[in-house]
């Protein structure tokens, strides 16, 4: 939630969600989905510390509700993994446009 002293606006959410941590994890589950735990730490850890990724993970499934974890099947048994909320597929596919239709815009 927002600290003391700080309003939240209409776009709090969207701008909670697409912080870098986070969209980067939204991110590599987009294009692959559902992913476990270690497979997403093994690509970001060079980005982010492991802190941060667990305070990520923990946001977009507990606090937003935009990754939902799932039971993964590993050689070892079940593993905890994540995959996209469906709902947020089309969400993050609609800023990737976004961003894309700025960017020709800016070089105009």
């Amino acid at each position: 939630m927002a600290k003391k002293g700080k309003e939240l606006d209409e776009i709090w959410a969207l701008r909670k969600a697409i912080s870098r941590p986070n969209y980067a994890v939204m991110g590599l589950l987009l294009k692959k989905s559902p992913r476990t735990t270690r497979e997403l730490y093994a690509v970001l850890e060079k980005k982010f510390t492991r802190k941060t990724l667990i305070i990520t993970l923990r946001e977009l499934s507990l606090d937003l509700n935009v990754i939902q974890p799932t039971h993964i099947r590993t050689s070892n048994g079940y593993g905890l993994g994540y995959r996209l909320n469906p709902k947020i597929k089309d969400v993050v596919k609609g800023v990737q446009d976004f961003s894309k239709m700025i960017e020709r815009a800016r070089k105009v």
